[in-house]
């Protein structure tokens, strides 16, 4: 991970579990198992935390109107892990093209435009999505051996307004799911 308002690069290790169209939850470990980041996002709340700089915020408490995206902050991921994790592709079609070396697709998602390029990369196949909403560009670049996530796959998240940028390469994938727990609200009682 790389702050752009510092210029630090961040290394560590991590894990994504989701629960599909339910709720997502990312931890990053850093030095001596220190929690860097902590993020757990559902359709209608989210709750993102960084500890090492004291911040800890969270909204959507209520649930969502249908295209209501008021409860997406413009500096956090929330709108675009909703959308990769919850409802990928979701939007309709307004255009697309045959290009050299892959395909493009146009999708407009409520407020937002999706442009999905498909194109080939060293283990397979590259899909690069960026997801332009009120303002702010948000671009995934995925390289796949093949349509599942597998060991050596690589993944680049990168905010193109503020620069930030997150690197990750697949070292497993777990066999089972995940227990119920990491999918709770963090600072629900009993959690």
């Amino acid at each position: 991970m790389r702050d752009p308002r510092s210029g630090r690069s961040l290394d560590g290790r991590g894990a994504i579990a989701v629960a599909p169209g339910r709720a997502l939850r990312m931890i990053l470990v850093g030095v001596a198992g220190a929690t860097m980041l902590d993020a757990w996002v559902t359709p209608d709340r989210w709750r993102i935390a960084v500890p090492p700089a004291g911040v800890l915020r969270r909204g959507g408490t209520s649930p969502r109107r249908a295209k209501d995206d008021v409860d997406e902050p413009n500096d956090l991921p929330v709108g675009f892990l909703r959308w990769v994790f919850f409802r990928p592709l979701a939007g309709h079609l307004f255009g697309g093209s045959f290009e050299s070396g892959g395909v493009l697709f146009l999708l407009r998602d409520g407020q937002a435009v999706v442009e999905v390029r498909v194109e080939t990369c060293a283990r397979g196949e590259r899909t690069t999505t960026t997801r332009r909403a009120r303002g702010r560009a948000e671009r995934l670049d995925e390289c796949r051996a093949s349509g599942e996530l597998t060991p050596g796959d690589w993944v680049r998240y990168e905010d193109q307004r503020s620069g930030l940028a997150v690197d990750l390469t697949v070292e497993s994938i777990a066999s089972g799911s995940p227990e119920e727990e990491a999918f709770r609200d963090p600072d629900a009682e009993g959690s």
